[in-house]
């Protein structure tokens, strides 16, 4: 039966890719995009969901299938292909030159392309942007200095400058407060309307059933199914997902703040001032204790200067003022093998350029650390640990032989996050230590960050932009806005509205 290409903007027949080492990301998938549709794409970690939207915009090259626009067969080998056919992408994180200004950055995206947009212009489009999304973004301001929300504002002012008929969310609105994703998805509404199609990945199942015309859902790399907006429930969706497995998410609380008492203080921050990337104040006079057995939550919108505090506190990131105590000991300015040494886990957002190697395997992986003192790897006993973790947090694939650099975003996640728990004996630090994993995997990681802290009595401190993940897992919570620290907040007694409202003033 012949498409109707007035209706589908985008169809793809029958696209597999395999990475080497026999990892099957897709397997003959076909799915269709409607113009003024959102179609969400949804998956466990591993799934093949980044690895189908990365080949619509050309990160990717498919080893087999067929890519139509508008009934038109293209051939995609780069994003300047996707940019040039009409496909743009927003990713999670956003893909700005910090030290250029918005104006640089979106002058150079349209060069490069051989597109040409006085100043005028410019200025013009992103003030009509940026109105709509009701927030004001300064043309001539470096982009370092911008918030999160704003550089994703930069992100769509550029897709809608350089033409886009399909724009592509990569996870790019999940942890904005829930008030910015209604702007955004209000202006992305009066886009689909316009004819464009928007395509975006997610692990927020309820984020998908609350805007998403058509979902499609992956299961190690096939498509197990394709329901519309009246057909899907979180229910359906989640067995697609997940089969048997779904049955162990929760958001529920573990337990009631505090039902084990904390004990003596194992982390101390005291005035700490702390200076971002590009020498700004990023962490102002910040002062909290994390007891033993405790968790200790920080809510807040990403660049609110909660990666700049954590690295900081595992010594990473240099201070410029205050003082650093970890289990009596003073830290400050000795670095992260001091912090090691004495027991501290560290998990950071961003696993490739802090916790994983991407050229070793998996095995090599979980123990460099655990043979940082003495230099000695005891390869029989890292093995059997290795092959515990893999089954335990569902790495795929399952393989302790498997170089980092094949496997998918979620996958290496779990990697670090598995060993990272594992080595924590008095304190874990932890900056998202959920993010990109998929509802069950997160579920999952959460109870062992709660019974680590109930049963082993280790001190965790974590900053998460999902406010649901700090409210579920914290005894006490604070937000940080700007460098400044407020609270705590009692996560069950306090209006969700009321931290919401410091994450954003």
């Amino acid at each position: 039966m012949a498409k109707d290409f007035d209706k589908v903007l985008v169809s793809i027949e029958g696209l597999t890719k395999t990475f080497p080492g026999d990892v099957v990301a897709l397997e003959n998938v076909s799915i269709d995009i409607a113009r003024g549709e959102f179609t969400a794409i949804l998956g466990e970690n591993g799934a093949g969901k980044s690895t189908l939207v990365k080949i619509l915009y050309g990160v990717y090259v498919a080893d087999k299938g067929v890519i139509r626009i508008e009934g038109r067969e293209v051939q995609i080998k780069n994003p300047t292909d996707a940019i040039k056919n009409g496909i743009v992408m927003v990713s999670q994180i956003p893909q700005l030159i910090d030290r250029l200004t918005v104006e640089e950055n979106l002058s150079l995206s349209l060069a490069r392309l051989g597109l040409l947009s006085s100043p005028r212009k410019l200025r013009k489009t992103i003030e009509e942007v940026s109105g709509k999304l009701k927030t004001k973004i300064d043309p001539t301001a470096k982009v370092w200095s911008l918030t999160y929300t704003q550089k994703q504002i930069v992100e769509i002012i550029r897709a809608v400058m350089l033409g886009a008929k399909l724009l592509i969310l990569d996870e790019a609105l999940t942890y904005l407060p829930l008030e910015e994703r209604r702007k955004f998805y209000a202006y992305l509404k009066e886009f689909k309307e316009q004819g464009g199609a928007v395509v975006f990945t997610t692990h927020k199942i309820p984020e998908a059933l609350e805007v998403a015309d058509r979902i499609y859902v992956l299961r190690r790399g096939r498509l197990v199914g394709s329901l519309t907006r009246e057909e899907a429930t979180l229910d359906k969706v989640r067995e697609l997902m997940f089969g048997e497995a779904a049955k162990q998410i929760t958001y529920e609380r573990f337990s009631e703040p505090y039902s084990v008492p904390p004990g003596r203080s194992i982390i101390e921050v005291k005035n700490l001032r702390v200076l971002g990337d590009f020498e700004e104040l990023a962490v102002r006079d910040v002062s909290l204790v994390v007891r033993e057995g405790e968790i200790v939550g920080i809510a807040g919108v990403v660049g609110n200067g909660q990666r700049e505090l954590l690295e900081a506190v595992v010594g990473l990131r240099p201070v410029s003022g205050g003082a650093i105590i970890i289990d009596g000991v003073e830290i400050t300015r000795k670095g992260v093998s001091t912090t090691r040494e004495l027991g501290v886990g560290f998990i950071p957002d961003q696993p490739l350029r802090y916790a994983a190697s991407s050229e070793n395997t998996v095995l090599e992986n979980i123990a460099a650390l655990f043979s940082r003192k003495n230099l000695i790897i005891r390869w029989n006993e890292m093995k059997s640990l290795t092959q515990k973790l893999i089954r335990e947090f569902a790495i795929w694939p399952p393989r302790e032989e498997a170089h980092v650099k094949l496997l998918s975003g979620g996958n290496i996640m779990k990697v670090v996050v598995s060993r990272e728990i594992t080595y924590a004996r008095k304190a874990l630090v932890a900056y998202n230590p959920t993010r990109g994993l998929d509802e069950v995997t997160a579920t999952h990681v959460r109870r062992c960050i709660r019974n680590k802290a109930e049963k082993e009595r280790v001190a965790v401190l974590f900053a998460s932009e999902d406010l649901d993940e700090v409210l579920q897992l914290s005894d006490s919570v604070y937000v940080m806005n700007s460098g400044k620290l407020y609270g705590p907040f009692d996560p069950v007694k306090t209006p969700r509205e009321e931290i919401e409202k410091f994450m954003v003033v």
